[in-house]
């Protein structure tokens, strides 16, 4: 009762911040109104292509469990990751949560979220590079591509030191680190079974974080083409290769941004400043960066709900399978 509790006042401090925050979103109903409800539904049945993308590339570094349990992780993650925000690392281990829900080992749920979340950023890169050559090829001008190019260059040896600090001893001592200071309250996890031996076997497996970097890939793709899809619905068309650069480049900028709760503003002031290069209105561009806001709190809030809803279950389960006392 009291984990439910707790749940539940964590959903409703998060709904209440989005509420809070909703000044700095701008006119989300203005930009939903102008493309129409039709419009609201079409962008909110396309999303989910890109969800069960990434629900899949995580369920590729696993043996077990079913694409379906790991394609509603993808889906809590993104929403408890959009209205928590605030909350670092909050999507990550909601969705690592559902996985040990659906069956998953929690050494194991741990690791895969681990080697997922870089393999997802590895992709992302690739995916930004991409968008900065076809950017610099059709436009050759502007300050924010300059300052894109050079986060590139920046992310490169922290990308790298990441993925060699998850390989190293270091991760064993900070999995073990709760158990040395507290060895009566924690005990100290399964060197051959624990996080670190699973993040070490993970990617020693080099097809498989291929596969997870690959369907990455084609996620960041097709949420490019979300991009694309609001502008056509809003009345201005672009070509999809423009729009792809435009997306590399907005996405990442929010990566870039990562200490600003959802980018608040940043996604906003970057699509009005690339757009502009592309010819669009400043209310045009803003109104396709509300549309996604918009999409967000649509599909996140059931993903909280269900978030609740799946925990509750499990919490109800192992009451029920623990022995009664005599």
């Amino acid at each position: 009762m009291m984990a439910a509790l707790v749940r539940f006042l964590l959903i409703a401090v998060i709904l209440a911040t989005a509420w809070a925050f909703r000044s700095h979103l701008g006119d989300v109903g203005g930009a939903l109104a102008g493309a129409g409800w039709s419009g609201v539904a079409l962008m909110s049945l396309y999303h989910p292509l890109a969800i069960a993308l990434c629900g899949l590339a995580w369920f590729s570094l696993e043996t077990g469990g079913t694409p379906m349990t790991f394609i509603l992780g993808r889906w809590v993650r993104d929403g408890v990751g959009e209205l928590a925000s605030f909350l670092p690392l909050a999507g990550e281990m909601a969705g690592a949560r559902l996985l040990i829900c659906g069956g998953i080992r929690p050494a194991a749920a741990g690791a895969m979220t681990v080697v997922d979340v870089t393999a997802e950023v590895l992709a992302q890169f690739l995916f930004s590079l991409v968008g900065v050559t076809i950017w610099l090829t059709r436009h050759p001008t502007g300050d924010m591509v300059r300052w894109a190019m050079i986060g590139l260059g920046l992310s490169i040896p922290i990308l790298a030191a990441f993925v060699l600090l998850q390989r190293s001893s270091v991760m064993r001592f900070l999995e073990t680190l709760p158990s040395r200071l507290l060895p009566k309250v924690w005990p100290a996890p399964d060197a051959e079974n624990g996080i670190h031996a699973r993040i070490t076997a993970l990617w020693a497996d080099h097809r498989r974080v291929g596969s997870a970097v690959l369907l990455h890939l084609a996620a960041w793709t097709v949420s490019a083409g979300e991009g694309w899809l609001a502008l056509k619905l809003l009345g201005h068309p672009l070509p999809f290769i423009d729009v792809l650069a435009l997306e590399c480049i907005i996405f990442a900028i929010r990566s870039g941004a990562f200490f600003i709760p959802a980018a608040l503003g940043v996604q906003e002031g970057g699509y009005m400043l690339l757009g502009a290069v592309l010819g669009l209105p400043p209310e045009v561009a803003l109104a396709v960066s509300l549309l996604k806001r918009g999409r967000a709190v649509i599909l996140g809030v059931p993903a909280l709900l269900t978030w609740q809803l799946l925990e509750g279950r499990a919490a109800r389960q192992r009451t029920a399978c623990r022995p009664s006392a005599q």
